[in-house]
């Protein structure tokens, strides 16, 4: 529901399965011993699965809190991590920009970020300017910026689609932002007027087929346009509860001129890096 009305997403056990495996994968190490924060409502696919389903199927120790708790004072969220030593937290990109404007220098002196191994970043769209403002401001507390984990996904294919690289600073590119309204990803100098700068959202795991499509062809696109992300995969939902309609349209489209499917149509732009 954060882009539209909400409908209920028919997620199945192994849907659920084969996402917690892909998000182990790329953790990159066994996750027993870690420890995670999390904020976000249970009622929110990251919120539900990364901070109660996930610690479940790995093995690990998590922490929540309600939304409120973090944002009348978004310090609580740091230092919960702090305090906890916690390995595994994050949240949608505005989380990270209320942290760095209303934590304040008194504050940051209690905090130690230093074992802040995955940082994660997604369900909204990720801003380079924000990743470098809360990088700048915690720097202080031992957050090091090449554990932002830059993610995508979305309830209909369970929870993750694509992240980053486990301490790999996040790929950052300039693109001409006149030509990215005509769906054309053209790389521009960060210096330009018209730049506009975009972070990648990392790559897929190799049992999720991940495509950019043209939505008006339904042909996949060159690498230097901006297309539709479509899905294909075990972490792919079985549609939308009682809805048959919609379910169709998002969850069963075909390539043209192949017919090569079922995809899941995401309804999100993106090129491929």
């Amino acid at each position: 529901g954060s882009t539209g009305k909400p409908k209920g997403v028919m997620v199945t056990h192994g849907n659920l399965l084969h996402n917690a495996s892909v998000v182990e994968r790329y953790c990159e190490h066994p996750l027993e011993g870690a420890h995670s924060v999390m904020w976000l409502p249970l009622y929110h696919d990251l919120g539900l699965i990364g901070g109660v389903l996930q610690p479940l199927y790995a093995g690990y120790e998590s922490t929540i809190m309600a939304p409120t708790t973090f944002l009348q004072r978004p310090y609580r969220w740091l230092q919960a991590v702090s305090n906890r030593k916690a390995t595994i937290s994050g949240g949608p990109n505005f989380a990270f920009d209320l942290a760095a404007r209303k934590v304040t220098e008194e504050q940051k002196a209690s905090l130690d970020l230093s074992h802040w191994e995955i940082v994660a970043n997604g369900a909204e769209p990720v801003r380079p300017d924000t990743l470098q403002r809360f990088a700048d401001a915690f720097a202080s507390c031992g957050f090091r910026p090449n554990y932002f984990y830059p993610c995508y996904g979305l309830a209909e294919a369970t929870l993750v689609v694509s992240a980053g690289k486990k301490g790999v600073a996040p790929s950052i590119h300039p693109f001409d932002g006149a030509a990215l309204e005509q769906n054309i990803a053209q790389v521009a100098d960060s210096n330009e007027v018209n730049a506009r700068t975009l972070a990648s959202i990392g790559q897929s795991q190799p049992d999720q087929t991940v495509i950019i499509v043209d939505p008006s062809s339904f042909t996949q696109c060159p690498a230097d346009r901006v297309g539709e992300i479509w899905v294909a995969g075990p972490s792919v939902a079985k549609g939308y509860w009682q809805r048959p309609v919609e379910t169709k349209e998002t969850f069963q489209a075909y390539l043209s001129p192949d017919d090569e499917g079922p995809f899941l149509r995401t309804g999100d732009l993106a090129k491929w890096m």
